[in-house]
C-alpha cells in the first residue's frame, strides 16, 4: 500500500511539472521582447560564401561574422539544410540545390546559387518564440561540420569542429513568454559532406525541425540597435529610384538656400 502511495505521489509530482521528471540543463527568465499576436515564419538566414578554406573552428566562423557583411541573406523557415529528409549532402552541392523555396525566394543575392556550399559559414538569427510560462524544449542540432545554438548569449549547444553530420542536445526551460534572442552558426571546410539541422521538441516530444511558427526573423522584430543587424548590407536604391532622390536633395537644398536668404 505505501508503494502504490509513493507511485502516486511521484506521478502527481510529474503533472505538476508538465511531465519534466529532471530539471532542464538551462532555464532563461527574461524574454529580449514581448510575444507578438504573430506566429513566426522562420530566422534570418545569412550565408558567408567562399570563405578561407582553414575555417575549422566555430571561433573562426563567428570572426568571419564579425568581420563584414553576409553575402546573402533570405528567410528561413525551418534551419534543414539540404531541404528535405537527406541530413546532409555533398560539397559539390549548389545552394540552388540545398535551399528551399522560402530561401530561394527571398534571397537577396541570387548569384550565390550557383556556387557550391564548400567552405561556407551561415548564421541563422533572430529570436524564438514562447508561448506559455515555463516551457521545455529539447533542442538538437546535428550537422556536417561545426555548429552551436546560443540563446540569449548563451551557448546552449556546442558542435564544433571537423566531424560528420550528428550533434547534441540539451533542454531548456523559458519561465515566461516571449521572444528569446536566438542564434544558430554553421560552418564547412571540408570537400566531403555538409549539412545542417536545428530540431525541437516541446514537453517530452520528439525533436522536429517542424518549428517554424516558434522562430521570428531578425529584420522584421528585432529592434535597432540590435548588433546582429550589422551585418546586413544596407540595400541601395533602385535606379529607378536615383532620379527621385536627387530630386527631392534638390528640393531640400533650395528651400534652405531661399531660407537663410543665400
Amino acid at each position: 500500500m505505501k508503494r502504490r502511495i509513493h507511485l502516486f505521489a511521484a506521478s502527481a509530482a510529474v503533472l505538476a511539472f508538465g511531465g519534466n521528471v529532471f530539471a532542464a540543463t538551462y532555464t532563461f527568465t527574461t524574454p529580449t521582447k514581448p510575444l507578438p499576436a504573430v506566429s513566426g515564419s522562420g530566422l534570418t538566414g545569412q550565408l558567408w560564401t567562399n570563405v578561407n578554406p582553414n575555417t575549422d573552428t566555430l571561433a573562426q566562423a563567428q570572426a568571419i561574422i564579425s568581420g563584414g557583411f553576409a553575402t546573402a541573406n533570405f528567410l528561413s523557415s525551418t534551419v534543414d539544410y539540404p531541404s528535405g529528409p537527406a541530413g546532409s549532402t555533398w560539397t559539390s552541392a549548389t545552394y540552388a540545390q540545398v535551399l528551399d523555396a522560402t530561401a530561394t525566394a527571398t534571397l537577396d543575392n541570387p548569384a550565390v546559387l550557383p556556387d557550391d556550399v564548400l567552405n561556407t559559414v551561415m548564421r541563422f538569427a533572430g529570436f524564438f518564440g514562447v508561448q506559455n510560462p515555463n516551457e521545455v524544449w529539447t533542442f538538437h542540432i546535428p550537422s556536417d561540420d561545426g555548429s552551436a545554438v546560443d540563446i540569449q548569449g548563451t551557448r546552449i549547444l556546442n558542435n564544433d569542429g571537423i566531424h560528420g553530420f550528428g550533434g547534441p542536445s540539451t533542454t531548456v526551460e523559458f519561465t515566461t513568454p516571449g521572444l528569446y534572442a536566438v542564434d544558430v552558426l554553421f560552418f564547412e571546410s571540408q570537400p566531403t559532406q555538409w549539412g545542417l539541422e536545428l530540431r525541437g521538441g516541446l514537453g517530452g516530444a520528439t525533436p522536429s525541425t517542424a518549428i517554424g511558427e516558434r522562430l521570428y526573423n531578425l529584420i522584421d522584430f528585432a529592434e535597432p540597435d540590435d548588433p546582429r543587424l550589422d551585418s546586413i548590407r544596407p540595400s541601395v536604391p533602385l535606379p529607378g529610384t536615383l532620379p527621385l532622390l536627387v530630386a527631392g536633395v534638390c528640393g531640400l537644398f533650395a528651400v534652405s538656400r531661399r531660407r537663410t536668404g543665400r
